[in-house]
């Protein structure tokens, strides 16, 4: 040790203060980790949530629209092979397209005449169906949109259309 006009001076840091850093830092990052991993997972639900319910939503207001230029006396609702029920359907609007909509996998496609266009690449379940039997030309459209988010898990979102009119 080096004497200055009363003053001692120390060369280095004790055990004690590099411990005590030490339990300072340690404390500090087992905060800051689940932090860290709860704002991930909260960016990645708002993410997938913003995605699912534009694309929901763009899907549904263009099946309502098309459903509702149909001729209700060709409506057909069926199924692809190997997709869940009453998860197609096909019609001729008034200016005599052809339109269909479908489920294939986890994708919902629209057929207009022969463009064939993806509409969501989150689909879990479409289902199009008659809720009034004596009224063909009233129709049921139930959606159920997932997407990945964090860790495994998964945000979904389920819209519906309850009762679309077919104006022809």
């Amino acid at each position: 040790m080096k004497y200055l006009g009363g003053w001692r001076f120390r060369g280095g840091y004790t055990l004690i203060e590099i411990m005590v850093t030490v339990a300072i830092v340690s404390v500090v990052a087992a905060l800051i980790s689940p932090l860290l991993t709860n704002m991930t997972s909260f960016w990645r639900l708002t993410q997938a949530r913003a995605v699912i319910e534009r694309d929901a939503r763009v899907s549904m207001d263009l099946m309502n629209r098309a459903i509702r230029q149909a001729q209700s006396s060709t409506i057909l609702i069926s199924n692809y092979p190997q997709q869940p029920p009453y998860s197609a359907i096909s019609f001729t609007d008034i200016k005599g397209n052809s339109v269909s909509f479908y489920q294939q996998g986890n994708y919902l496609y629209e057929k207009f005449n022969t463009t064939i266009s993806m509409l969501t690449k989150n689909l879990e379940f479409v289902s199009f169906t008659f809720p009034d039997s004596s009224d063909p030309g009233i129709l049921s459209v139930a959606m159920t949109t997932q997407k990945s988010t964090y860790l495994g898990r998964s945000k979904a979102l389920e819209l519906s259309i309850e009762e679309v009119r077919v104006m022809n």
